[in-house]
């Protein structure tokens, strides 16, 4: 068996450059671990000691803002309340409906196996508190 030659030159040149940023990567760690104190970059403002005898207070900060409670999306809140009146209906809850609402109208798709279990789907729909209107887009599909 035979190994392919070509580009074997270049694959040693990216190892060599992967081993050399290893090595000089480990350097600077060793350094971060000595003891010196100007060594630490990371020890910054916050290992300084404070002055004898000087506490400094905390002042409060007035700037901010009031936490205010997440928006409730009221279109979203009306289609799941539609969805969970379709489910409890014995007549429709079998049926595959989903509702979506916008403004307070509320279109349903999907489908129904009769006439009349698309027209009780609409009809359970607008019964929902906050339902203004119902656009019924279910297709009929016998054995659905």
């Amino acid at each position: 068996m035979k190994w392919n030659r070509k580009g074997h030159g270049a694959l040693s040149v990216v190892t060599a450059g992967a081993l050399a940023l290893s090595l000089a990567a480990c350097d600077r760690i060793q350094s971060l671990w000595k003891s010196e104190p100007g060594a630490n970059p990371a020890a910054g403002t916050l290992a300084q000691q404070p002055a004898e005898g000087k506490i400094e207070i905390a002042k409060s900060d007035d700037s901010r803002k009031a936490v205010e409670p997440p928006k409730i999306d009221e279109d979203s809140e009306l289609a799941a309340k539609v969805k969970s009146a379709l489910g409890a209906d014995p007549a429709v809850r079998l049926l595959a409906i989903d509702a979506r609402a916008s403004g307070g109208v509320v279109t349903l798709y999907g489908t129904a196996d009769t006439r009349a279990h698309r027209e009780q789907a609409a009809k359970v729909a607008s019964g929902v508190a906050g339902v203004k209107s119902v656009k019924n887009e279910l297709v009929i599909v016998a054995g659905s």
